[in-house]
Parts: C-alpha cells; sequence; structure tokens
C-alpha cells in the first residue's frame, strides 16, 4: 500500500470558534463541528493561532527493533509574544499499522463547552479490518486530551478510504449545531453526521457532616421504633441552545454506596430502601430542581462498621424514549456527584478515637502428649486504657493441628463470645468479637478451649500467636504475643502373663536319667505373656528381659524348649532351645539392649545396663522398620 504522503500532508491552523454540535446515526458521544471551509483551532484563551501537522507515514520503533508505520500527529502551541513556534507541544501517534493516522484533520470548535476548542483525526485505513477511523480530541489548557473522547467507524465495506476528507461547521437541518461530512472515496460516498442539542447538567447532593446515634428524632412507620434520621437534598438542573420545551431526566440516588446492599448502614425512611429513582422534567426551567427526602440511622446491633465514612451519590442521566431509541439530545456537563457522613464516635474533639490495647496470655501447666486427645485451656486477659477500639477482636494464630472448639468471658451478659475460625496466609486462626466499640478501661478475661492432634513431627513445644486487632486508623492493634507449649511423648507399657500349670512339683531325684529323650520325663511348663500400650504415645526401640531359674541344685530345673513369638515380636534365647538332656548348664551370658534410632518423637524406655545371669534367658525385642511398625497406644503383642 503506497500513497504520496510525507510530514505535513496535512496542516490545519486555528481560527475562533464556540460551537456545540453532536454527531448522530452511527455516533453515541456528543460532538462539535465547525466548518472545514474556515480550517481554524480556536485557543479561545490567548485567541492565536495554533498549528496541527500530519504526518500519516510516520514510523515508531516497537520492542523487537522492527518499525511500525503507524501515523503521527504534531500540535504546535503559540506562545505568548512574537516568539516563533518550535518544539510541538503533544504529540498524537495511531496504534494501527498502516492505518494513515493523521492523514485529515478538522478543527471540531468547543464540544464540551469547556473553553478549549477540540480536534478530529482521521486514519482513513484505520478500524475494524482497515475500513477506515474518525477519532475526536477534546482541547485543554494544555493543549488536547492524549486519548480520543470518541471514535466514528466506518459504515463502508474495507478500503473505502473512510476518513480521507473531512468538513464540518454546515448546519445542514437547521437545528442551530453544525453537522460533519466524511469522506470516502474508494466507496464513492460521503457519510453525513448530523449534530444535536447539547444539555449541560448540573447536579448537587447535600447531607449534614454527621449522624448522631443517640439522638432519636424519628420513628419507622411499620414498627414504631425510635431512629436517628437525617435529611438529603438533591438538586438537578440542565441548560443549553436550542434543547426541547420537553426534556426529562433520570435521577439515581444510592446511600452507603461503598457497602453491599444488605450491610448499608443508612436507609430512606419511607421505604427502608437504599436507593431511589426520579423522574424530572426540566424543560423551559431556568432553575435546578430541588428534591429533600428523609433517611435514617440504622440500629448500632445491625452493623458492624462504625468508622468508615457512609457515602451516598447521585447520578443523572437520559432515559430511552418510550419507542426505545435514543434520546434526540446528549448530556454533557456534571452528571454525577458524592457526599459522604460519618457516625459520631466518643472519641473527643478530633473525633479520632487512639485506643490502647493489652493482653497477656497462658496456657496450662500440663503438656501436650503425643498421639493423646488433648485439649488445651488458654487463659487470656484482654484491656483497652485508651479510646474506643471499634470492630476489636481477638486474633489467635493456631498452630498445626490445632481447632478451636469455644471460648467464654467473665463479662456478665457476654460470657459466650462469637468466634469464628478461618484461614489466613495458609495459617489457621480463630477470630473472637470483643466488642464494637471496646471502650475506654474495659477489663475482659477469655478462656479459650483448643484441641491439639497430630504432634509427632511437632519438636518439643508449638507456639499460640495471639493480638488484640481493631479497625482504627490510629494505634489499632496490641502487641503480638507468641505463648509456647510444651510438647512431651510419654506411653503406660503394662506387661500381662500366665503360667499353666500355674504351680508345678518335681522331684528330680526320683528320674530315671537312663531314659532316652527329654518329652518321655520333663514336664511341661507354658507361659504366656502379653505385652500392652496404653499410650497415649506411641512405643519404639522396646526391649523385653525374662530370666526363667535354671538350676535347683544339684539338678537342672528348666529348660526354654520353644518360642512362638506373636505380632511382630523378635524373640531369641540364651542358650538356645534345649534339645538334649546331657547338655551342660550354660556359663554365664551378658544381654545387651539394641537402641534404634527414632526419627519422631516417640515414648522410649529408660537407659537398661548389662545384665549377668547363669539362669536361662529370653529376650523379646519390638524392632523399628517391622512390617507392624512400633508398638502403638492400646497394642498387644505376645508369645
Amino acid at each position: 500500500m503506497s500513497h504520496p504522503y510525507s510530514v505535513g500532508s496535512s496542516i490545519t491552523k486555528g481560527g475562533n470558534y464556540h460551537l456545540l454540535p453532536r454527531v448522530a446515526k452511527t455516533c453515541p458521544r456528543a460532538l462539535h463541528l465547525p466548518s472545514s471551509t474556515a480550517p481554524n483551532l480556536a485557543h479561545l484563551v490567548h485567541r492565536r493561532h495554533d498549528l496541527l501537522v500530519g504526518a500519516p507515514l510516520y514510523m515508531e520503533s516497537r520492542v523487537d527493533r522492527k518499525l511500525a508505520e503507524v501515523g503521527r500527529v504534531y500540535l504546535f502551541l503559540q506562545p505568548k509574544g512574537l516568539q516563533a513556534l518550535s518544539s510541538p507541544t503533544l504529540v498524537l501517534t495511531g496504534t494501527q499499522v498502516y492505518g494513515r493516522f493523521g492523514s485529515a484533520i478538522a478543527p471540531l470548535g468547543d464540544l464540551n463547552r469547556d473553553g478549549y476548542n477540540d480536534v478530529a483525526v482521521a486514519a482513513p485505513y484505520g478500524g475494524p479490518s482497515g475500513q477506515g477511523q474518525v477519532l475526536i480530541f477534546l482541547g485543554q489548557s494544555e493543549g488536547l486530551s492524549p486519548r480520543p473522547s470518541q471514535v466514528l467507524d466506518s459504515p463502508f465495506p474495507t478500503g473505502s478510504g473512510f476518513g480521507f476528507s473531512l468538513r464540518g461547521s454546515v448546519d445542514i437541518d437547521d437545528n442551530g449545531y453544525p453537522d460533519l461530512i466524511v469522506g470516502a472515496y474508494g466507496a464513492s460516498k460521503v457519510a453525513v453526521y448530523r449534530a444535536q442539542p447539547v444539555v449541560m447538567a448540573t447536579v448537587q447532593l447535600m447531607v449534614q457532616d454527621s449522624l448522631n446515634p443517640t439522638l432519636k428524632n424519628c420513628v419507622l412507620e411499620q414498627t414504631k421504633t425510635p431512629v436517628s434520621c437525617f435529611n438529603v437534598q438533591m438538586c438537578v438542573g440542565a441548560t443549553g441552545h436550542n434543547i426541547p420545551q420537553k426534556l426529562h431526566l433520570k435521577a439515581e440516588l444510592q446511600l452507603d454506596l461503598q457497602k453491599p446492599r444488605q450491610a448499608r448502614r443508612v436507609l430512606l425512611l419511607a421505604s427502608r430502601q437504599a436507593s431511589l429513582t426520579l423522574s424530572l422534567d426540566l424543560g423551559g426551567r431556568n432553575k435546578p430542581i430541588c428534591h429533600t427526602i428523609k433517611a435514617f440511622l440504622r440500629d448500632e446491633a445491625d452493623f458492624r462498621d462504625k468508622l468508615s465514612p457512609i457515602v451516598l451519590s447521585l447520578n443523572v442521566s437520559l432515559p430511552p424514549e418510550e419507542t426505545g431509541v435514543a434520546p434526540a439530545v446528549v448530556l454533557h456537563g456534571v452528571t454525577h456527584v458524592q457526599e459522604q457522613t460519618r457516625i459520631i464516635l466518643d472519641c473527643g474533639e478530633d473525633n479520632l478515637c487512639v485506643p490502647q490495647l493489652q493482653l497477656t496470655a497462658t496456657a496450662g501447666d500440663s503438656p501436650l502428649l503425643i498421639g493423646a486427645d488433648n485439649v488445651l485451656e488458654l487463659k487470656v486477659n484482654a484491656s483497652n486504657d485508651g479510646e474506643g477500639a471499634y470492630e476489636a477482636e481477638l486474633a489467635v494464630h493456631l498452630p498445626p493441628g490445632a481447632h478451636y472448639i469455644r471460648a467464654f468471658s467473665n463479662v456478665k451478659g457476654f460470657e459466650r463470645l462469637v468466634c469464628t475460625q478461618k484461614k489466613e496466609n495458609e495459617s489457621r486462626l480463630a477470630l473472637c468479637e470483643l466488642g464494637n466499640p471496646m471502650k475506654k478501661d474495659t477489663r475482659i478475661g477469655i478462656t479459650m478451649l483448643v484441641s491439639v492432634e497430630i504432634l509427632e513431627e511437632a519438636g518439643d513445644s508449638v507456639s499460640f500467636q495471639l493480638q488484640i486487632r481493631s479497625k482504627n486508623s490510629q494505634n489499632p492493634n496490641s502487641e503480638a504475643v507468641l505463648l509456647p507449649v510444651a510438647v512431651r511423648a510419654e506411653a503406660a507399657v503394662e506387661l500381662r502373663g500366665n503360667s499353666f500349670p500355674a504351680s508345678l512339683v518335681v522331684a528330680a531325684e526320683e528320674v530315671d536319667k537312663e531314659q532316652d529323650g527329654l518329652d518321655s520325663w520333663v514336664s511341661r511348663v507354658e507361659h504366656t505373656y502379653e505385652l500392652h500400650n496404653n499410650g497415649p504415645g506411641t512405643v519404639n526401640g522396646l526391649s523385653l528381659i525374662i530370666h526363667l531359674p535354671g538350676q535347683s541344685q544339684p539338678s537342672d530345673l528348666l529348660y526354654i524348649l520353644d518360642v512362638q513369638p506373636k505380632g511382630g515380636l523378635l524373640c531369641s534365647t540364651q542358650p538356645p532351645p534345649k534339645v538334649d538332656r546331657r547338655l551342660t548348664t550354660p556359663s554365664p551370658s551378658s544381654i545387651r539392649r539394641i537402641h534404634h534410632d527414632r526419627d519422631r518423637r516417640e515414648a522410649s524406655p529408660q537407659g537398661s545396663k548389662q545384665t549377668e545371669q547363669q539362669d536361662p534367658v529370653l529376650v523379646v525385642r519390638r524392632l523399628s522398620g517391622l512390617q507392624l511398625g512400633p508398638l502403638e497406644e492400646g497394642g498387644r503383642q505376645g508369645q
């Protein structure tokens, strides 16, 4: 695509125009367009000619260091005095490659009646699918706004060159507002945009600075409840050249706008709603229309936020015609306004509450036991020695494995605290309300019950972090208190056993020693041992040593014949089980406990010492690494 354009291919200089048209049809917003037969751009402040220069073939360097042909417009404002033009005051750059932004430029007069003239810039190959666009830029004290206030897209097919030529300031329909003609050489057509009257709106909203919740000066009709009410006054005006005699505007009032609808603190007295919509007839009026309505402050028990301002807003707009088409006028000026009021607080003359929150905390003397269902009692003393603390709450950061159960206080009528548990920064947090406000010189004793489990990886202690927080802007929180609680591993291990037969009489000298085999003359005795872990913790590295009487002088008494372990136990005998009567009594032997590493906190037997014993010994060891794991709480092992 090649066109004979260079820097300076479109040049417009200024004149003095003050026009208020709006382009209709395809233009959704207002335009004020003087004729291009007098190509002047009026700068109404100093009434001197300014200069616009179009460069539709300008190329800018992109991030990838490639050049993109986007087009550019340079604005030169005349300096005061007899000085020559130098550097451009403002540069407008196109956004679409090959759009030829700046191919045509037309001054439009003062579109929004702010005292500064505005301008139209064409990009005949920009817009959707390169069909062409015309962009409107509003004037201001520094020259032009850097962003378009309105964009006209081509109504013709691609390649029409929409915007290749512009002509304004021709009042085609004789309504007192100039219109705009846009040429599209590729389609051999022109688009005519007829301007419509512009209505300049003025909006005022008035409300008292503060609300006193203790002053009950109104009564709700439905419930006969006394409430604190106040007046809201709103005024709407409209002016403009050649505006219709019948002019309807829609005014929408919103109370406590920054809050969700169900949490708004002020409502209209008549409807008990938070919004109101009015239809205003402003045609042929020279003065604004004013309305005064009553609103009321809800009971303080119905909401928590008493610190943030109560924002009221009033918005004015043009309602659609009864036929559903767009209105025949354009609305400009001040169409939206916000005001705010606040709730009077007991915070002194400056109405700024500065609390002095303090906190102390202790935990029970007993440590937390691994494997047990621990219920920990936290004792907390909360106080405020300063001014009221609003939305005050006790925040308790819980360690892993801890869960909030309930909390209560020592304040009469306030015994059961309202608390919730939630997540904050990947940790559990218990929040308990302490008052709204928590008044000066308040003292609250709090007992919080917390369950703590899964302590195998906890180490020697777990920590609770406690703090009183409020929504005050000054000194809102107390110092944080870190409360460590000891963690221990304990287990009650119990050994039970029985013998069958329970008793046995042996006459060793009457035994026929020449009989073959042991079974023919040895009486069998069966011992059963059961090892119980009554908890609460898990036991690892436990050894059970059983010494049996082996001799009754001068004869042998007992021999280990067989061992039948159950439950994953590992058993060994010293000496090994007897298979021949002629075996001599074993020599003294040393029994040594086997030590094992422990990866998690578990109860361990106290250090054992070496034992010398001539009698037979049965060693039962519960080793780590067995399939069944260590001896768990409530478990039983036997043989």
